[in-house]
């Protein structure tokens, strides 16, 4: 098994939008092909595939980096719903904060999740996640804010 990102490009962006969470996952993230074309016309994130070998097992948006608070938002992180339960979550949730903080030499990672999210909830808050009060306006549903301090992560 070998673990690791690569960016979307013209080759896999068709495997990235195909990818889905289960069915009442869906009203908690915005789709991946949402998710591109927000990297592609706002310029201000970029779109990653999440690989297992050759197999596509999910998808990750990062972006937003804030010298001044040196800090990066990971805005989407799903694993398809062919994959979950199979122990991919936590080790791909740790690849992607280790590649966002080497992207922008960040001390701090947010991300916002939705209210009613309390799976999505427990699995960030196992990575060192913790919910700073914060809300984000930002999506369809107001997300709550969660956030990781990277000079205490692992």
């Amino acid at each position: 098994m070998s673990l690791h990102i690569r960016e979307i490009t013209s080759e896999n962006w068709r495997a990235a939008a195909a990818l889905s969470v289960s069915a009442e996952q869906q009203h908690f993230i915005e789709s991946n092909a949402f998710s591109m074309a927000e990297c592609f016309y706002e310029k201000n994130a970029v779109s990653v595939g999440m690989y297992d070998d050759d197999t596509l097992i999910g998808f990750a948006m990062y972006g937003w980096p804030d010298r001044l608070d040196q800090s990066a938002w990971l805005d989407r992180f799903m694993i398809d719903r062919k994959f979950q339960g199979k122990s991919y979550a936590k080790r791909l949730l740790l690849l992607v904060i280790r590649y966002i903080e080497q992207q922008y030499d960040c001390k701090k990672m947010y991300l916002s999740i939705h209210p009613d999210n309390k799976h999505a909830q427990k699995l960030y808050e196992s990575m060192g996640f913790h919910l700073n009060g914060q809300i984000d306006h930002e999506g369809a549903v107001p997300g709550l804010v969660m956030e990781l301090n990277l000079d205490a992560f692992m």
